[in-house]
């Protein structure tokens, strides 16, 4: 049996004074002393029958009472947050009050929680949702992109290269006229066209198959290889083929051809129908966004320091790695944007605060409203989002439940819906 004792909250701290009684801590006591005189080694004793008081002279009484206090707190830890009825966001501090043999066992836990939020009045709130209508040049602009991607590549003979062709090539290349290591590729596919540099796109037009060329890059001053930056790169190419892509025609067969479509009327309209879900849902976003953004100007309270720094150092993490991927270094990154980490980093901080404090405002909602997402919500989205994909709904729910996420789409179903509540409280202006 434990004695919880709840202190007054002050912002988001409150201290919890725990007690354990004594009739337990005896047990506790009478266990440990039990353990350690099986497992230490004693010279004079035999295992499992060494007395207390020289398990004290050679351990020290601190380590025992310290061990005891562990396992009191490890065991009381749970049923003492139940009866507080608190939900702390962050490891607790703790503190030893009392631990005697012969005495109830005491701590204090001084826990950090949720701020408490009060959600005002909405009526006088007024925002704009669009209404977003696809155009046919949308439409026309898809299905190309459609067509193109299923374009295949032809060898050419009778010309010379041009941009928007795909070369095949074999190339070296050296700096200060040595031969860069892993720098020679055969059978190299590329593309002349926006991707390329443009020293590329000028040097190999006008080519046919078996002619050579050299092309020299400028390695960026700011290069992430220091050894690299500035210097010259000497490519020596040799052009092997010629290749351009032949894209089907944009009818019936090639529409029977992607899947499901009984004509290019039926992929049209699939098409369509993707483009308004993908701008409808941007505009909710927008609208959602916007909504609260209003709401938390006028929700006032104390975002935890806490919550802010863990959603900082994720999104600092997170920019690392987007810049890992991109081979940019972190030094390099602050020279480009003419800042330092200190200064992201209190960008950064603002924007963390501002998620946070969101966050907390719709798990507040939730909990208030008594929100939640049945097993038919979910089997509903599941469908819709299988719809929207040309997929079959079980495939998804395989999906979601192979990348264990089925949890999160619950909780978008209730933040959803926390939307769609606010949504009613307020006035809503079609554009």
């Amino acid at each position: 049996m434990i004695h919880v004792e709840k202190g007054n909250q002050e912002g988001n701290k409150v201290e919890v004074r725990v007690t354990v009684e004594q009739a337990q801590v005896q047990q506790e006591f009478n266990n440990m002393y039990r353990e350690l005189s099986q497992k230490v080694k004693i010279p004079g004793f035999r295992s499992g029958r060494i007395p207390d008081n020289i398990l004290e002279l050679n351990l020290g009484k601190e380590y025992i009472h310290h061990q005891v206090a562990e396992k009191l707190i490890k065991d009381s830890y749970s049923e003492a947050l139940d009866q507080s009825q608190l939900d702390p966001i962050d490891v607790p501090k703790v503190d030893l009050v009392q631990i005697d043999r012969e005495k109830p066992f005491i701590y204090k836990m001084a826990l950090e929680v949720k701020p408490e939020i009060s959600i005002p009045e909405l009526d006088d709130l007024s925002i704009e949702k669009k209404n977003p209508e696809v155009k046919e040049s949308q439409v026309d602009e898809d299905l190309e992109n459609i067509r193109e991607s299923h374009g295949k590549l032809k060898a050419v003979e009778d010309r010379e290269s041009k941009i928007g062709d795909f070369l095949v090539i074999d190339y070296e290349s050296f700096v200060d006229d040595k031969p860069l290591p892993d720098g020679k590729k055969e059978k190299q596919l590329i593309q002349l066209g926006d991707s390329m540099p443009p020293e590329f796109n000028e040097g190999l037009v006008c080519l046919k198959p078996g002619d050579q060329k050299e092309i020299t890059l400028k390695v960026p001053d700011n290069f992430q290889e220091k050894k690299m930056a500035g210097k010259e790169v000497v490519y020596r190419i040799q052009l092997s083929d010629i290749k351009e892509k032949e894209l089907p025609l944009l009818d019936d067969e090639f529409a029977k051809s992607l899947g499901s479509y009984q004509n290019l009327e039926e992929l049209k309209q699939h098409v369509r129908k993707q483009l308004q879900e993908r701008a409808k849902y941007q505009a909710d976003m927008e609208f959602s966004d916007t909504l609260m953004e209003k709401v938390a100007e006028k929700c006032h309270f104390e975002v935890p320091e806490v919550l802010v720094d863990k959603q900082l150092e994720n999104m600092m993490n997170n920019l690392k790695e987007d810049l890992k991927r991109r081979n940019i270094s972190l030094e390099d990154y602050y020279r480009m944007i003419k800042a330092d980490e200190e200064k992201v980093k209190k960008e950064y901080r603002t924007i963390a605060e501002n998620q946070i404090k969101k966050e907390l405002i719709i798990d507040r909602i939730i909990q208030d409203d008594k929100i939640t997402a049945t097993d038919q919500e979910v089997e509903q989205k599941i469908a819709e989002i299988a719809e929207s994909t040309n997929q079959k709904p079980l495939k998804v729910r395989a999906m979601f439940e192979k990348n264990k996420t089925l949890d999160n789409l619950r909780e978008q179903i209730k933040r959803d819906k926390v939307i769609e509540n606010l949504s009613r409280k307020i006035k809503i202006i079609e554009k």
